[in-house]
């Protein structure tokens, strides 16, 4: 998994950025993240690049930082299984995106859209507080309904529901 990261959140994560971004890598698998912060708790919202389906996670604190990548993969799988994908193809996309490898952002129309739903993000998370919970699934899904506007109007949960069909079927053969 490629995680791109705003300078804002390698700051907070305590990593230097490689300048270069692996050339080789699965588009399903690039993930961009960008840090918020409301109420005075620190978020990250992170937008798939080839879907811009989004996940949040908020309430995070300095420990969790320290574990970024295993709560990145626990919390996408966390809410794949909410929006009612089987586990199998879930485990698959964990499984092909296992190892978390952090880069500096290099896509602009997914930083404009994650800041779009960053502002989202900060108009509708009040219905989801408070909480205990680091993943806001409830929240993810909501988001998986707003219309992107780079991808044709197209809903962010379709587009993940066809990217994990596509890459099922390409396994099956």
């Amino acid at each position: 998994m490629l995680l791109a990261c705003t300078k804002k959140l390698s700051e907070v994560l305590k990593i230097k950025l490689p300048d270069i971004t692996p050339h080789s890598r699965e588009p399903l698998c690039e993930w961009h993240a960008n840090l918020f912060v409301f109420d005075r708790r620190k978020g990250v919202v992170m937008m798939n690049n080839q879907t811009r389906y989004c996940v949040v996670l908020y309430g995070l604190k300095a420990e969790h930082f320290k574990i970024f990548g295993n709560i990145t993969l626990s919390c996408i799988k966390q809410t794949l299984l909410a929006e009612g994908f089987q586990k199998e193809i879930i485990e698959k996309y964990i499984d092909y995106c296992s190892e978390v490898v952090f880069t500096k952002t290099y896509d602009r129309s997914v930083m404009s859209q994650m800041n779009d739903m960053i502002y989202l993000t900060s108009h509708w998370i009040e219905e989801y507080l408070p909480t205990s919970e680091i993943c806001m699934v409830d929240l993810n899904k909501k988001l998986g309904v707003v219309p992107v506007g780079s991808l044709k109007y197209t809903y962010p949960i379709d587009n993940l529901r066809k990217a994990l069909t596509d890459l099922r079927t390409a396994e099956q053969r």
